[in-house]
């Protein structure tokens, strides 16, 4: 291609220009850089953080039920304890006060760890709370009560673990 011999002054003229814009364009290629080098360690060491997290996420959990473990073990021992005294047992008291000692060491233990049962027993039926398996006619007082527990509900730390599943009042039909 053929210089335009009017343009080359204008070339020369913008020379310094261009030359500045080349230097522009080399540090910005070198900061591009830079900043891409710079995320690709942080890229890095977000997954190195993330894989920390998630074993020692594990660790804990293997650690919490050690805890629990340890005082599941001296719940067995309250209870190999019970058994005995059932085999010495001369009536059934001794083995009535066995049973007991057991089922209070035991609910002490949930409630330690954060496990309450729920006490629903004459108040309306909350279904977020109460399963409702059976139904009996009732006076107008008593209909959407819960009358009875057929199966315990329990809270783990004010959030329910296991609703209860109850008896609930109904309309009496009319004859």
């Amino acid at each position: 291609m053929a210089e335009n011999p009017e343009m080359t002054p204008d070339v020369e003229e913008n020379r310094p220009e261009l030359e500045s814009l080349r230097k522009e364009l080399a540090d910005a290629k070198a900061k591009s850089a830079e900043y891409y080098d710079q995320l690709l360690r942080l890229k890095a060491e977000f997954e190195n953080f993330r894989k920390r997290v998630e074993r020692e996420k594990s660790e804990s959990r293997a650690w919490g039920k050690q805890d629990v473990l340890l005082e599941l073990i001296s719940l067995v021992d309250v209870f190999e304890q019970a058994m005995a005294q059932v085999q010495n047992a001369k009536d059934l008291k001794h083995v009535v006060q066995g049973v007991e000692m057991l089922h209070k060491s035991f609910t002490q233990f949930l409630k330690e760890e954060g496990l309450e049962p729920m006490d629903l027993v004459g108040k309306p039926l909350d279904p977020h709370r109460a399963e409702a398996i059976e139904q009996e006619e009732v006076e107008a007082d008593r209909v959407g009560q819960v009358l009875a527990e057929l199966q315990k509900g329990y809270l783990f730390q004010g959030r329910v673990l296991r609703p209860s599943r109850v008896r609930v009042g109904i309309v009496k039909n009319a004859e």
